[in-house]
């Protein structure tokens, strides 16, 4: 299951809801699963500095943490690279939410690419 976001968040602000993954059908884990989830920012180095955190069910997985930043004039790329950007793999239970906040404090709108790769571990499906 994939579920992959690309978005703008504007200049001091937060999503609202702060959740990426909010709306999706994989939001909440249907079974066991693993989890791996990657951020990265796709704007001028300039302009870096998006903040995210992760939460699986009621467990912060990753605290607050400058997401990766990805200039296309520089890696002439602007999605997240399983190899580089996958930071957070975590395993979840049925029910548990995933949460991947964001925050931006700096003066300019960032754009974001989120993906997250969730794998069934076996177990009673809801």
């Amino acid at each position: 299951m994939i579920i992959k976001r690309t978005a703008s968040l504007g200049a001091t602000s937060t999503l609202n809801p702060n959740n990426i993954w909010s709306g999706s059908a994989f939001e909440y884990l249907k079974g066991p699963a693993y989890v791996n989830v990657g951020v990265v920012s796709i704007t001028t180095q300039a302009l870096s500095g998006l903040l995210a955190a992760m939460y699986i069910g009621g467990g912060l997985i990753a605290e607050e943490f400058t997401v990766p930043n990805k200039d296309p004039a520089i890696f002439g790329e602007n999605t997240a690279g399983m190899h580089e950007q996958f930071y957070i793999q975590a395993a979840g239970n049925g029910g548990d939410r995933l949460v991947t906040t964001l925050r931006n404090p700096t003066a300019g709108a960032i754009i974001y690419d989120a993906i997250a790769l969730i794998q069934p571990a076996g177990g009673r499906r809801r």
